[in-house]
């Protein structure tokens, strides 16, 4: 099967579907002594190295129609397949440094050896350093008479002012509905696909404006669904992708605070292979429409207020930069969870009394206390006779007591493993600096404590360190629970009060 991105990809000027790119790169190509340096910017998938290559043909074209290149010269075809030694791409953030910059200044310099004009095409040129932008500098704004500069860039806020202001920009931006359902019609047609109207619209909403992303993801639906496609199999196809559970009912259960089902359902769409990070995005795209429709912008209203959306939202794009931090792909969603219920119940913030205890310690400039000391200033740890291995083969255990307390806590467990014993102490290993904060939070050291007190007999005092390098995770047995016990976690004490109340106090 062809790859529809690749297969379809604008080779016209009359192919591109941006209206604006259309205008704006016509009426340029149309100077007869045009610029020869350009930056497109845009974000990904909105078609900037498409249209350099277009630029680039349409510069070399044998046998031009109007504006538009011809598609079928010599030149056209070298271009389209990437042969022709006179269109050099090169890629920002592998080649940043001066010295590569000194090597496109060299090639810049030689004639074009059959085109009558060389093209260097650099992708995410934001990427280069500081030096490699002060020895592109004059190149660009001197170039070789035989030569056109095209610089790619998501990011043009880290392109130095000086280099911006010797370009002739283009702004490549999200596609709208019609330019999608253009770029979608165009593989229908070309694949002699049947889907309806309301089918399509579907199929746009779904690809957050990018036409790289509409054809991948079309793509794929044709992989699953055939080329006959409507839309009740449509919407299974997107429905199983996020797990069966829609937008709507997860909105429901953040307001009646059903934390637990949530989390619950997170668990089963991890096993099922869901892609978390799309499925936030999705989230998010859900409530903008739904803030929107606070406002009487369109749809229906949420259930939320527009103060808890905001909120919602907020967190949601928050919790989205340890997407690449950490291996649980459902944790940052449930840190999500976890935090705006939390703020719902109010247990995210002191009560008066806590507030007023604070300021009393502040003023009196009194030391934070040392979670290893107790009241008297004793030392709470205890020497274990276990070593760590015994630790690391009881580590299962130690989950499945933290677990129903905290799953989040317990997902930051399972991306650590205990090191060594110093002195009674448990030294735990961890791999984010974001873990270690978690877990040394007050309330989560208690929960984790606990669990180790209830594995080991013993009470335990621990502390996180970063690790150096990458090791293997401890492999753990999901299929463990706890042995039901006369006296079970909930009935043990925590810091002088209930872990019960404490679990509760999260989560409310």
């Amino acid at each position: 099967m062809a790859i529809y991105h690749l297969k379809y990809r604008p080779g016209k000027i009359a192919d591109l579907d941006s209206e604006s790119v259309r205008e704006s790169l016509s009426k340029w190509l149309s100077e007869s002594d045009g610029p020869r340096s350009f930056l497109f910017s845009g974000p990904k998938g909105s078609g900037k190295t498409s249209a350099a290559r277009i630029l680039a043909k349409s510069l070399n074209c044998l046998n031009k129609k109007g504006k538009d290149v011809c598609g079928k010269c010599a030149n056209c075809l070298e271009i389209e397949s990437g042969r022709s030694i006179d269109i050099v791409e090169l890629d920002g953030a592998s080649n940043r440094g001066i010295e590569d910059v000194r090597s496109i200044k060299d090639k810049a310099y030689l004639l074009p050896s059959k085109l009558d004009f060389k093209v260097i095409i650099i992708d995410e040129v934001h990427m280069l350093t500081k030096e490699a932008f002060n020895a592109l500098l004059k190149l660009i704004e001197e170039p070789p008479q035989k030569t056109v500069f095209v610089l790619c860039t998501t990011d043009p806020q880290k392109i130095p002012q000086t280099v911006l202001s010797r370009l002739v920009k283009i702004d490549f931006k999200k596609g709208g509905d019609e330019e999608l359902r253009r770029s979608l019609k165009r593989i229908i047609e070309g694949e002699e696909i049947e889907i309806g109207k309301e089918a399509i619209n579907l199929v746009v909403e779904k690809s957050d404006g990018s036409f790289r992303n509409i054809a991948r993801m079309f793509n794929e639906i044709v992989v699953s669904l055939g080329k006959k496609i409507d839309l009740a199999d449509l919407e299974k196809y997107f429905s199983k992708r996020r797990g069966h559970y829609g937008y709507d009912e997860l909105v429901d259960d953040l307001a009646q605070k059903e934390i637990k089902k949530i989390l619950e359902s997170f668990e089963k769409m991890a096993e099922a292979g869901v892609d978390f990070s799309g499925y936030r995005h999705e989230f998010l795209d859900y409530l903008q429409k739904k803030l929107l429709a606070e406002y009487g912008l369109g749809g229906e209203k949420s259930v939320l207020s527009q103060t808890e959306i905001s909120k919602l939202m907020n967190i949601l794009i928050g919790v989205g930069r340890y997407e690449k931090e950490v291996e649980i792909g459902q944790l940052p969603m449930e840190m999500a969870v976890v935090e705006f219920v939390a703020g719902l119940n109010g247990s995210g913030d002191l009560d008066k009394k806590e507030k007023k205890e604070i300021e009393k310690e502040v003023k009196e400039d009194k030391p934070t206390p040392d979670p290893s000391l107790d009241k008297e200033g004793k030392s709470k740890m205890v020497i274990l006779t276990q070593g760590v291995e015994e630790i690391e083969k009881k580590w299962h255990e130690v989950l499945a007591a933290v677990k129903p307390f905290n799953h989040s806590v317990e997902a930051f467990l399972r991306a650590a493993r205990p090191r060594e014993m110093v002195k009674g102490e448990l030294v735990m290993e961890v791999f984010y600096p974001f873990h270690k904060d978690k877990l040394e939070e007050p309330r989560n050291r208690q929960i984790v404590e606990v669990g180790l007190e209830k594995v080991m007999g013993q009470k335990v005092v621990f502390r996180c360190v970063l690790a150096n390098n990458k090791k293997p995770a401890l492999v753990i047995d999901n299929n463990y629970k706890m042995e039901e016990k006369k006296e079970s976690l909930v009935e043990t004490e925590v810091a002088g009060g209930d872990i019960y109340d404490l679990a509760k106090e999260i989560f409310g």
